[in-house]
C-alpha cells in the first residue's frame, strides 16, 4: 500500500482539487489481505510537503512474490478522466515484484525523487516490524499511526505533474498463482504548495487561460 500512495500524481489538463478526504473502495480484494482503513492527510496532498499516513490492515495468510499494477487517471473540469502513462516508474506502472520494489526505488532513485521516498517507506515499515524486502511475508497485523513522509518538489522531467483530482486503481496479484490479492479504487487530490506571494507554472497557466 505504501508504494501506491507515492506513485499516483501526474496530469495533462487543468482540473480543480476538490477532494478533501482520501476515498477508498474495495473492488475485489481477497480474504488474504484485509485493509480496514487508509488515511492520508492533508487532503489535497501538498507537493512539496509532508503527508501523514495511517493504515490498519492484516495479512491473514502467507504472501509470496507479488506484482502491483497502478492505473492512474486525471480528472478534468469536463468530467473526463485522462489516463496517465508510466514514465520513469511513476504513473500507471506495473511493479513486478513487491519483494524488491522498495529497494529498487532506493537504488535506482526513479525520477530523482523516489530514492528518498523509498527510504522513508523502508523506515516506516521497519518501525512497525516489517522488513520491506522479506519474501514471503507471514501473516501479521499492519498498523501505522500518523506516520509523516516528506514529498519533495517535482523535477522538470515530470512536467505532467499537476494539481487536480485523481482516480487510481491498485491491483496486487500473487506471481506464482496469479491470484488477485488486492483491488482498490482510490480518489484523491493534489495541490501545489506555494509560499505567500510566490508564482509558478500552475498560477501562470490559469492566468493565461483566463485571457481567452
Amino acid at each position: 500500500m505504501g508504494i501506491s500512495i507515492f506513485c499516483l500524481v501526474a496530469g495533462l489538463s487543468l482540473a480543480l482539487a476538490e477532494i478533501t478526504q482520501l476515498q477508498m473502495t474495495d473492488c475485489g480484494s481477497s480474504s488474504d489481505v484485509v485493509i480496514r482503513s487508509v488515511s492520508v492527510t492533508p487532503m489535497p496532498v501538498q507537493v512539496p510537503g509532508d503527508i501523514h499516513l495511517s493504515v490498519d490492515a492484516s495479512l491473514t495468510n502467507t504472501i509470496g512474490s507479488s506484482k502491483m499494477s497502478l492505473s492512474v487517471k486525471r480528472k478534468t473540469f469536463l468530467g473526463l478522466e485522462i489516463p496517465i502513462p508510466c514514465l520513469l516508474h511513476v504513473g500507471s506502472c506495473t511493479y513486478n515484484d513487491l519483494c524488491t520494489t522498495v529497494q529498487q526505488m532506493i537504488t535506482e532513485d526513479w525520477a530523482g525523487i523516489m530514492g528518498g521516498i523509498g527510504k522513508q517507506i523502508q523506515t516506516m515499515l521497519s518501525s512497525v516490524g516489517v522488513n520491506a524486502s522479506q519474501c514471503p511475508q507471514p501473516p501479521r497485523d499492519l498498523r501505522i499511526n500518523d506516520y509523516t513522509i516528506s514529498i519533495p518538489s517535482i523535477p522538470s522531467v515530470l512536467t505532467w505533474f499537476a494539481a487536480g483530482d485523481y482516480h487510481v486503481n491498485v491491483k496486487v496479484n500473487e506471481n506464482a498463482s496469479g491470484k488477485q490479492l488486492v483491488c482498490l479504487d482510490l480518489q484523491l487530490s493534489v495541490t501545489q504548495h506555494k509560499e505567500p506571494g510566490s508564482s509558478g507554472w500552475l498560477l501562470g497557466r490559469r492566468k493565461r487561460r483566463s485571457q481567452y
